[in-house]
């Protein structure tokens, strides 16, 4: 990229030719419009991480504590799709992405997704205090000695792998997920189809 000092050198030299300041106007408002651009390409960052379509063998089909409730076991969910959300309490995204994982369980209430949330490598006191004023309408399983996320070969948090009806893996996200974002919805939606129900 070329640094401000060698721009406007060139560009004084090139106007002090007779140049006429109209075109020097343009060529402003033209980067002022790219610089525009940039930042709007940008702003999609904001809504989130993008889910990325993965062709994996199925993954070992756990069995973990719940927080509140009896031991979960993946295989029982077959024939559901089936998010597995890896997440911490320390982690500041994974508060946000909670409650829009709560509204996309409200938003297909009746239909056969799962949502099962993993929390990595913590204490229960802590992932219950984090939990304490807002209850999710899913267990919330506890992957202690973090030996699910190593199988999982998970190694940000939060990490979320999307399973679909015969819990193969078909999209993984490593950042937090806007699950309300219209692209996600649609995914979501064409692999609903395949499940039974």
């Amino acid at each position: 990229m070329i640094g401000n000092d060698a721009v406007c050198p060139r560009v004084f030299s090139w106007l002090g030719r007779g140049r006429s300041w109209p075109v020097l106007v343009c060529v402003i408002l033209g980067l002022c419009m790219l610089a525009a651009k940039g930042t709007a390409d940008n702003s999609t960052a904001s809504e989130g991480t993008r889910l990325v379509a993965i062709d994996a063998p199925i993954r070992s089909l756990f069995v973990l504590p719940a927080l509140d409730g009896p031991s979960q076991e993946l295989a029982r969910l077959r024939g559901q799709v089936v998010l597995v959300h890896f997440f911490a309490t320390w982690c500041e995204p994974c508060r946000a992405e909670m409650a829009s994982l709560r509204e996309l369980q409200a938003r297909f209430a009746g239909r056969a997704l799962a949502i099962v949330p993993v929390s990595v490598a913590e204490a229960d006191g802590a992932v219950r205090r984090f939990f304490a004023s807002d209850r999710p309408p899913f267990a919330i399983l506890l992957d202690h000695d973090r030996a699910v996320a190593r199988a999982w070969n998970i190694h940000t948090l939060p990490s979320t792998v999307v399973l679909d009806p015969s819990l193969r893996p078909r999209f993984m996200a490593e950042g937090d997920v806007n699950w309300m974002r219209a692209d996600v919805m649609s995914m979501l939606a064409q692999l609903l189809v395949a499940a039974p129900g």
